[in-house]
């Protein structure tokens, strides 16, 4: 292959490789130094100093994550041979193929030309040269890379051939990325998990007719009792007290003495506690209370009323069983 056609036919696999990557959008500029040979020098004289030091200064694009373009200066250096002096300078032009090996390491090819200016052996000369270059690089930020680089130019020097040479030129560089962020998107943080509800406190009470549940001045409850406290058994459950407690309250009117009445708000208390926890309720978490006579609902309204049964009648709202519910209840998400 002809090595002047063989950068011309990188730039086309570059060009190639680039129109099907992922978006970078980096725009970076950077600035280098390190060796450079004059390769034919020792044809000219063959005590030439090939070697000199080489300059880089360069912008470029990435338009993806493996293909960019860059525009540049290289200072090509200065040898010696038969007492001249061989200086070489220009703009480079390329196209950048890159490969990623991983978060921070990546290897390049670059294809090109470089425009150069020469001067030596007397005369001075302008020309094109092509060029081709390998290097890679290694991510320390976002914003600086180090990158190592060499490059191979064909035949620069005067037209009339009293000096042509190839260029060699080795650099290490540091790249400035002013605008890059990571070519892969971040991923997202899992979203956190939402915090548990926090439970709720439960504080219910029941009142149920003593009248529904017993006949006047009994603790045997009767059918219609049996169907209320069912209903009830259910309202306590709906409420879903967790290590709740349940204290059922007897209340009696005044009409006998406070002794029976005690025992009797006593009685009717304790029926209805044993038929809750027969339905499922923790024994444990149910207590009872006998109150008798004591926080009539009716105040004195009833105390002159006659006949008795009308009396009776009159002081039912006294007659009552309360059943105190409180606990904690979790609330669903």
């Amino acid at each position: 292959m002809n090595k002047k056609v063989a950068p011309s036919l990188i730039a086309v696999a570059i060009a190639a490789l680039g129109a099907t990557a992922a978006q970078a959008d980096d725009w970076y500029g950077g600035v280098g130094a390190g060796w450079s040979q004059f390769r034919d020098l020792s044809k000219v004289d063959g005590n030439a100093d090939e070697n000199a030091t080489a300059v880089s200064l360069f912008g470029g694009y990435n338009f993806t994550e493996n293909f960019g373009a860059e525009l540049g200066y290289l200072y090509g250096g200065r040898a010696e041979a038969d007492d001249q002096s061989f200086r070489s300078q220009g703009a480079t032009l390329t196209g950048i193929a890159r490969l990623p090996i991983n978060d921070i390491f990546s290897v390049f090819a670059e294809g090109g030309g470089y425009g150069y200016h020469v001067n030596g052996n007397g005369t001075s000369d302008n020309g094109l040269a092509p060029l081709a270059g390998l290097g890679v690089t290694a991510k320390l930020t976002d914003l600086i890379d180090l990158q190592a680089r060499y490059r191979y130019i064909w035949d620069v020097g005067n037209e009339d051939k009293t000096f042509k040479s190839d260029l060699g030129a080795a650099t290490l560089e540091l790249v400035f990325h002013p605008y890059r962020t990571s070519y892969v998107a971040p991923t997202p943080a899992p979203a956190a998990p939402e915090p548990a509800p926090q439970p709720q406190v439960v504080d219910k009470e029941f009142s149920l007719s003593s009248d529904v549940l017993f006949a006047f001045g009994k603790s045997t409850l009767k059918p219609e009792g049996v169907s209320a406290l069912n209903t009830l058994y259910q309202q306590i459950s709906d409420a879903r007290p967790t290590d709740g407690q349940a204290v059922v309250i007897g209340y009696t009117d005044f009409i006998g003495s406070d002794k029976a009445n005690q025992r009797l708000s006593e009685a009717r208390a304790k029926t209805v506690a044993d038929y809750l926890v027969s339905k499922g309720l923790p024994a444990s978490k149910v207590s009872i209370e006998g109150r008798g006579e004591a926080s009539p609902v009716t105040g004195t309204t009833c105390v002159k009323v006659k006949p008795k049964a009308k009396q009776i009648a009159c002081l039912a709202p006294d007659r009552r069983v309360q059943v105190h519910v409180t606990g904690t209840q979790q609330v669903q998400n």
